[in-house]
């Protein structure tokens, strides 16, 4: 049951997640919006980012 959870819930609902990132994206592009587009990945990677390193450093204020 937790390979088949994180088969459906972890890989696959990543695969969705990254497609409507994409989607986005190529929406703005082809719909002429192509700075739009840029600033749209930059903030959305930047954001992702910041999140990922306030999670690790947390986790590392947890273990002390």
């Amino acid at each position: 049951v937790a390979a088949q959870t994180f088969v459906f819930v972890g890989i696959l609902g990543g695969f969705t997640t990254f497609s409507s990132f994409m989607l986005d994206l190529l929406t703005l592009g082809q719909g002429g919006q192509s700075a739009l587009a840029f600033w749209n990945l930059i903030a959305q990677v930047g954001v992702g980012l910041l999140a990922v390193f306030a999670g690790y450093f947390a986790a590392m204020l947890g273990r002390s």
